[in-house]
C-alpha cells in the first residue's frame, strides 16, 4: 500500500482451512477484504453462508 494512505487486512487461519493454512489479504478497504476472504472460502469449497 502506498504510505499515508488507508488500508485494510484480514487475516484468517485455523478451522476448516486446516491447522497450519493461514489466508492474509491487505487491501484500500475493508468490503474488498471481506470479498477477497469469501471468494477464498468458495475456493476451498467452504461457505459462511450455508
Amino acid at each position: 500500500m502506498v504510505e499515508r494512505r488507508t488500508a485494510w487486512m484480514v487475516i484468517v487461519s485455523g478451522g476448516p482451512l486446516g491447522e497450519d493454512s493461514v489466508f492474509r489479504s491487505d487491501l484500500a478497504t475493508a468490503d474488498a477484504c471481506l470479498d477477497s476472504l469469501l471468494a477464498h472460502l468458495e475456493g476451498k469449497g467452504l461457505s459462511p453462508l450455508a
